[in-house]
């Protein structure tokens, strides 16, 4: 197909201006010569930006779905990512193989994109669970969890799953897993995980392996679809016992009416000590509070700096993000992480003394509201 057919198409004239400057300035006529220079080029730019004017150009729902079988993951990926909405249903048997592709972040896509569909797919991807069989029978089940949530499995996969997480459980409490932190989470002192669930008011805690769990967590606070607001508080990943630490991650009070440094004084104030950290995934945002029998210690928010309240010995030799004071710049600045990994403990690898499992529970929104979609990963 050729590019400049596809230009002419194009009806923003700023996308439009990006996509001709970068085709003119690295030779490309056709679209499979956009395809060729993002599999081959060694610059990283270059590939970003073609895969940008790839994502612009809108060649058309039968070339990305004749790409969805092509060798390059990248380009799977890409061509998947542009499938989005009610319109994609009419492709959802064609886009039901990419549900078992070989690589983690494709499959994402293809989740993503079932889970826009609505529910009029629900029965092609139950029918898939029924007559399929290896990696696209367990790729069915995830997408009937992402478009319908735990709510929409039958009672036979209900039960596959809890067996299935059941069988992890053991080796969970030994294995170290990175996790991807971003968004907020809380430290509380104490190794009754009965007890956190109780006074943060839970219900329903459902026995979770940690990568599980904290799926469960990226994928619920990073709903942001006016459709899906009830999602960022309805469900919280609560671990086992570590190193004498219970990890709340996801809202279990409404941050609305109630921010950290209230709920970290009041969990404080029954356990002890309980803290709030809180990272983000690229926008430089940071912050953490402590506090310790029902007072605040510290607290800290790099976009609230004026905010900030006491300070802490672990700070020393560090420089805070916000500060871009000349002082500042020969010290590293120190992360949410970091204070954690000195006062509580670091999530971002779950290693050390495990006890116990983590639950996912539903708070009163999620009581009111049902389960979210989204139970990632309940297969291995």
């Amino acid at each position: 197909m050729e590019i400049r057919a596809l230009l002419d198409r194009m009806d923003d004239d700023r996308f439009k201006s990006e996509a001709e400057d970068f085709v003119r300035e690295q030779g490309i006529t056709t679209f499979d010569g956009l395809i060729e220079l993002i599999t081959t080029s060694q610059d990283g730019q270059v590939v970003r930006q073609g895969y940008r004017v790839f994502s612009l150009v809108k060649a058309g729902d039968e070339i990305y779905l004749g790409l969805l079988r092509h060798p390059h993951h990248g380009i799977r990926r890409a061509a998947a990512s542009m499938f989005r909405g009610e319109t994609a249903l009419q492709h959802a048997a064609r886009l039901l193989p990419v549900l078992a592709d070989e690589d983690y972040y494709v499959q994402r896509e293809a989740l993503w994109a079932f889970g826009t569909m609505g529910p009029d797919v629900l029965p092609l991807l139950q029918e898939t669970r029924r007559t399929a069989k290896g990696a696209l029978r367990r790729g069915a089940l995830i997408g009937i969890a992402e478009v319908g949530g735990p709510d929409a499995f039958t009672p036979e996969d209900r039960e596959v799953v809890d067996r299935f997480v059941q069988f992890k459980l053991e080796d969970d409490m030994y294995s170290i897993d990175e996790m991807h932190l971003c968004g907020g989470w809380y430290a509380i002192k104490t190794e009754n995980q009965a007890a956190v669930l109780e006074v943060c008011g839970l219900r329903d805690p459902v026995p979770v392996t940690k990568v599980l769990g904290a799926e469960a967590w990226n994928n619920d606070h990073h709903a942001w679809s006016k459709d899906d607001e009830h999602v960022r508080c309805a469900r919280v990943y609560v671990t086992g016992s570590w190193d004498g630490w219970t990890l709340v991650f996801g809202e279990p009070f409404e941050h609305a009416t109630r921010p950290v440094t209230e709920i970290c004084a009041v969990l404080s104030g029954v356990f002890g000590e309980a803290h709030y950290y809180g990272m983000s995934c690229g926008d430089g945002w940071t912050a953490w509070c402590v506090a310790e029998q029902g007072e605040i210690v510290r607290y800290y928010d790099a976009f609230k700096a004026e905010d900030q309240i006491g300070e802490l010995d672990v700070e020393d030799g560090w420089g805070l993000p916000h500060d871009t004071s000349d002082e500042n710049d020969d010290l590293e600045d120190i992360w949410a992480t970091d204070v954690a990994e000195e006062l509580s403990v670091n999530p971002r690898y779950f290693e050390g003394d495990v006890e116990g499992y983590g639950v996912l529970a539903l708070t009163e929104c999620g009581r009111t509201h049902g389960s979210p979609k989204g139970y990632l990963r309940v297969v291995s």
